[in-house]
Formats: structure tokens, C-alpha cells, sequence
């Protein structure tokens, strides 16, 4: 065991006091006057043996009840004893925060000037919330200074809680056991975090540096959305700052003078930008005026619709295509198309190299031909993985039943008898009846018959309708549906992309199994690989909790461009939200806080928390509740003299 504070183990000596006491008190001549004989008796019962015991019960309450007192100020802990005296291990920890930057400078000078001061024998780790990780190990006091010199503020840094959370291994690697936490910052509410889960003993002492603070009118924006309205895009944001003073905001070129408060505005662009940016001049602090987010689609994404299917039935499907926001298919080969496209066969059936350009991650939409023969079938490379069984005709019209309501649920106008559907009317004449060694059916009817068939091909994917195409399905509710799931996450849906520093949030992309996501920042040319998740083809990445350069990403999926997203700073660095110092204290640290007063370094006391000395002040209580009733009991008449 040893002690933060072992000066007030110099309180040990007030032991004598209670045994000084006991002994004066037994030597002390106590004068009895008695009339009668009887009263001799009661006199020999208050010398005997267990009498004695009763006064040791009160000596050990006592000196127990000094004890209690001096260690609530020392304030013990157990760890391995040390036996290097003035000697500690001291992890610098520097708030890079940008609310940090007005100040910064001075606040370095008020840390230098304190290790300065420091003993000899202390060596020093530097960490900021810029990394989880210190830089380097434990040294000397001349190379900590030389690193410090190197420290500026950053867009955004981590919590000192989500820091300070796992000592043992920011401690890894110290000479001493002594340990001590010297931390500069402004202690905003944000930059703080949620101290109460840390180990208050694990830490050892804590020395806080206040940074200093300059309160300076600070406007920004704290809200951004776009959305599409009618076929323009609509930007709707928030300007934070001084009531009633007047803000130049600027977007694409346009500069407005706004006071705060929630404004819209419309981007008369015919071709969307991948993104837009709005920003705010003449604002004193600087760090927080620009905010960017991306609306559009990168400008190198292929969007290729291929069409390898009748003519006629071209213009209805450029017609679905119109209304899920798609460029119109192409008609070419698909020799040179990227895997991010779509290709139509219809009346035939998929060539050998269509397959092979399906196995690298293409989708592949095929209508067989009509009066389809099994010979015609097994010429087909398709005939290899899926088995044709012929063909049925059919006189009524088709009830649908989908083995996933949840993805055709927009086909159908309402449920009937479980598992039937009411459907807008679906007549087709014939029914191929195929069976895929590795398929999954999407659609049935009512009687059970597969109508359309979802196959992994390679990276790809093909749909195979079991039925010819005809005119009268192009305005069938089903396309609408399918088309949006080969759609999902093959291309970047128009909407925001933009993440606050210090929120959360995640993307969906889509990928082939051997990519990677990767950030690209357009200003500084830097390369982020961001944390992500794969499911399938399917990757979710996140960003937000990790401090990067606020700038414009150019999301890249492997070796293409995906999509844009603005990174800003998170808006309650804006907002001085302070947390006091006390905090520390009542999350039961032991604190010391350095700050400036008239030019000089002062200290404030050494103080606790009430989580660790709560126990020790009850048990005190407790033992003086003790020593008065043993007090009493002893000092109580050994006799009474009734009236005469």
C-alpha cells in the first residue's frame, strides 16, 4: 500500500493522545464517600477484570478513530511499493481541440513553466487527443519540451475520458509506480466526456491546467440537409451566432448578409456538383466557417444500362429508368462495360460473354426467347447451372406470391388469403419452368410456379423471368420493384453525404470482396482508410468518432470513384459549454489545478472526491457514535444512595 498524500501520515503521531489519556485516567485516585457497609461491595464489582477490558474496548475505538481520520487524508492505495522516493511517471496529456486554438500558445507556455518546476527524477510521456496512442515512450524532461514545440491545434480530438480510459497501457513501460497526470486543455463539456467511468487510483494524481479562454463572438452552422423539391435541390441550414448581427454567408458564388435563425435556398444548377459549400466571412473564429456536403454522384462513376433486347420494348424501360432518377440504357455490346452496369437480354439468351463479364460483378436482367426448346436450352452456357423442365400455358390471369414481402411490397394494392396477393393484372400465356442448382425465387404465383429467379453468378447476379416478354407487362408494377433492388447500393443514391466531427455515422457502399473504401481529402491530397464493415458485396463504413482533417472526401471503392462527403467540425466544439473544474474532484480524483493569477503559476489545494472518502467519513462517524457510548458507560455511578 502506499499513499497520494503521505505528508498527512505525520497525523499518526495524534496516537499518543488516546493512550496518554487511558493512562492519566487509570492512575487518576477516584474518591468514593459512603455511609453503609453494603456500598464496599459495589466498590470491589468496579475494580474487577472485565471492567479493565471495557476501558482497552475504549482506547482501540480511540486510536481506531484517529487512524480513519489521517488515512481520509492520505488516502491510500494498493499497488507494488516503490522505493524511488521524490521520483514519478508523469503522462502529459494536451487538449488539440479547435476550440483550443485561440489560446494555445500561452496555454504551452503555462505547461512548460510547470514541468520546468518539477523534481529531477521525473520522466514524462506525451499524449493529445489528436491518437489513442502516446507518442513514443517514457523521457526526459528536455525531450518532452522539444515535442511539445511540435503540438498545434487539430480539427477535432478525442474525449479526454475515452483517453484516460485504460491506464495500464498508457503507464506501460514507466520506471516508477509513482504516477501523475498533467492534462492542458479548456475543459469544454465536449472535450471532457464522461470522467465518471474512469479509475480515479489507477491514475494517480491529477494536475489540471486550464487553458486560457477567449470568449469571442463566434458564428457557424449547426445544420445542413438538402433534399430534392420538384426536381431542384433544396439546402436548408442553421446559422448559430450573435442575435440580430448580420453574418456574410456565401454559397456557390452567391453571398447573402443573414442574421441567425433557419434559412432555405434553392440550387438553380442544371448539372448538380458533387457537392456545395457554405461558408462564413469576416467571423472571428475561424475554424468552424466552412461546412461542406455532397448532394451529387462522383463525376468518374460509370452508370452504363446495357440493352441487348428488343427494340420496341426499349422505351418503356427507359421509361422506368426515368423514374428512379437512371440515365436511359445503352444499346452496345457489353465488351468494355463496367461491372457497375445492368444489361438487358431479351428474345435470347445471354452469350458466353455476357457471363463472363457477370462473373466480375455484373447484373444481368434476362427474358427468354418465346416457344423456348430444350435444345435451344442446352446450347445456352446458361444450361450448365440451370435446368430447363419445359414449359406450361396458362387461361387465367396470375395471382403473385412473393417469397419477400417486405421487397415487392410496392407491387401489390392489397393482401388477400394468406399466400395469395391482389396485384395490378399480370396475363402472360406461357410459364418456363426452370430449377437453378444455386438460386433463390423471388416472385410466385398463387399455385407455386416460379416467375422470377435471383442467381449468383460469380461477383454478379442474374434475374431470370420465367416467362417471354410482352408489351403488356412494360407498365407492370413489378419492374418498379425489381429494378430498385438491382439498384441498391450499386450506385450512390442522391441524397446528403456529410458527417460532423464527433458524431457517429455510417455510409452504405458496394464492393466486390477483394476492395476496400478508402477517403480521399481533395485540399490536402490525404488518404483516410476509415473502419468499415462487409457484408457480401455490401460494405458499411463509419466516420465521425475519429479525428480526421475536416475537408472534402472523394469516396473511392476500390479503384472508382463513389461519391463526395463534407467533414466538419462538430458544433458543440462551437459552444462553450465549460465543465468546471470540481468535476474532477466529485468523480473522485485527486486534483491540483495550475493556472495564470497576476503572471504567476498559482496552485489551488489538494482536494477529493466525495466517491472515495464517502465510506471512510461514515465509518468515522460511526466510531465517534462508539467512543461516547463506551465513555458514558464508564463514567456512570458504580452506586446510588437511595433517599433517606
Amino acid at each position: 500500500m502506499h499513499f497520494l498524500h503521505p505528508t498527512f501520515l505525520w497525523g499518526l503521531v495524534a496516537l499518543l493522545v488516546p493512550i496518554l489519556v487511558h493512562f492519566f485516567y487509570l492512575r487518576r485516585a477516584r474518591r468514593y464517600e459512603f455511609s453503609q457497609g453494603w456500598l464496599i461491595e459495589a466498590l470491589q464489582r468496579s475494580s474487577r477484570p472485565y471492567l479493565r477490558l471495557h476501558h482497552l474496548i475504549l482506547l482501540f475505538i480511540r486510536l481506531l478513530l484517529v487512524l480513519v481520520v489521517v488515512l481520509l487524508f492520505a488516502r491510500p492505495y494498493w499497488g507494488q511499493a516503490s522505493s524511488t522516493g521524490d521520483k514519478a511517471s508523469v503522462l502529459v496529456v494536451v487538449d488539440v481541440s479547435p476550440s483550443m486554438e485561440p489560446g494555445f500558445t500561452q496555454a504551452l507556455l503555462l505547461l512548460k513553466e510547470a514541468i520546468g518546476r518539477d523534481p529531477a527524477g521525473y520522466e514524462y510521456r506525451l499524449l493529445t487527443t489528436q491518437s489513442l496512442v502516446p507518442e513514443g515512450g517514457f523521457v526526459s524532461r528536455r525531450v518532452l519540451l522539444e515535442r511539445l514545440q511540435a503540438v498545434k491545434p487539430a480539427d477535432m480530438g478525442l474525449s479526454l475520458a475515452t483517453l484516460l480510459e485504460r491506464p495500464e497501457k498508457l503507464f506501460l513501460g514507466a520506471s516508477y509506480q509513482n504516477r501523475k497526470v498533467y492534462i492542458l486543455s479548456d475543459f469544454q463539456a465536449s472535450s471532457v466526456g464522461e470522467i465518471g467511468k474512469l479509475n480515479p487510483r489507477a491514475l494517480g494524481e491529477i494536475v489540471l491546467f486550464p487553458a486560457p479562454t477567449f470568449p469571442l463572438p463566434n458564428a457557424y452552422i449547426d445544420s445542413l440537409s438538402a433534399e430534392q423539391r420538384g426536381g431542384r435541390w433544396v439546402l436548408r441550414y442553421k446559422l448559430s451566432g450573435t442575435q440580430n448581427q448580420l453574418y456574410k454567408v456565401s454559397l456557390q458564388g452567391r453571398t447573402f448578409r443573414l442574421t441567425p435563425g433557419w434559412y432555405e435556398e434553392v440550387l438553380n444548377i442544371s448539372n448538380i456538383p458533387a457537392y456545395v459549400c457554405l461558408s462564413i466571412e469576416g467571423d472571428a473564429v475561424d475554424f468552424d466557417n466552412q461546412v461542406c456536403i455532397g448532394i451529387g454522384e462522383a463525376e468518374t462513376i460509370d452508370q452504363q444500362a446495357v440493352w441487348q433486347g428488343l427494340p420496341q420494348a426499349k422505351p418503356y424501360f427507359d421509361k422506368l429508368h426515368r423514374v428512379l432518377g437512371r440515365s436511359p440504357f445503352q444499346t452496345r455490346g457489353s465488351a468494355g462495360v463496367s461491372s457497375a452496369a445492368v444489361e438487358i437480354v431479351m428474345g435470347a439468351l445471354p452469350s458466353s460473354e455476357s457471363l463472363s463479364w457477370v462473373i466480375e460483378g455484373g447484373t444481368l436482367v434476362v427474358f427468354p426467347q418465346e416457344n423456348l426448346s430444350p435444345a435451344t436450352w442446352e446450347a445456352s452456357p446458361l444450361a450448365a447451372a440451370i435446368k430447363y423442365r419445359g414449359q406450361e400455358r396458362l387461361s387465367e390471369q396470375v395471382s403473385l406470391r412473393p417469397e419477400s414481402p417486405s421487397f415487392w411490397e410496392k407491387v401489390f394494392v392489397s393482401t388477400g388469403q394468406t399466400p395469395a396477393f391482389l396485384a395490378e393484372p399480370l396475363s402472360v400465356s406461357v410459364v418456363y419452368d426452370f430449377l437453378p442448382y444455386q438460386g433463390r425465387p423471388l416472385l410466385k404465383e398463387v399455385q407455386g410456379r416460379v416467375l422470377l429467379w435471383e442467381i449468383s453468378w460469380g461477383k454478379g447476379r442474374i434475374y431470370l423471368f420465367a416467362f417471354p416478354w410482352h408489351e403488356s407487362l412494360a407498365n407492370h408494377s413489378l419492374f418498379v420493384p425489381l429494378f430498385e433492388r438491382i439498384y441498391v447500393g450499386s450506385l450512390p443514391s442522391r441524397q446528403e453525404w456529410i458527417v460532423w466531427l464527433g458524431k457517429r455515422k455510417s455510409f452504405y457502399v458496394r464492393g466486390s470482396l477483394d476492395t476496400k473504401v478508402r477517403l480521399r481529402a481533395l485540399n490536402k491530397n490525404e488518404l483516410l482508410l476509415p473502419a468499415f464493415e462487409r457484408k457480401g458485396e455490401k460494405m458499411r463504413f463509419f466516420l465521425g468518432d475519429v479525428p480526421i482533417t475536416a475537408d472534402i472526401y472523394r469516396v473511392e471503392v476500390g479503384e472508382r470513384a463513389y461519391a463526395y462527403l463534407g467533414v466538419n467540425i462538430s458544433p458543440s466544439e462551437s459552444v462553450p459549454a465549460y465543465m468546471p473544474v470540481e468535476a474532477w474532484q466529485e468523480a473522485g480524483f485527486s486534483v491540483e489545478v495550475r493556472q495564470w493569477e497576476a503572471g504567476r503559476i498559482q496552485k489551488r489545494g489538494l482536494s477529493w472526491g466525495w466517491r472515495d472518502w464517502w465510506g471512510g467519513v461514515l465509518f468515522a462517524l460511526l466510531l465517534i457514535a462508539a467512543e461516547v457510548y463506551w465513555s458514558r458507560r464508564l463514567l456512570r455511578p458504580v452506586a446510588t444512595v437511595p433517599a433517606p
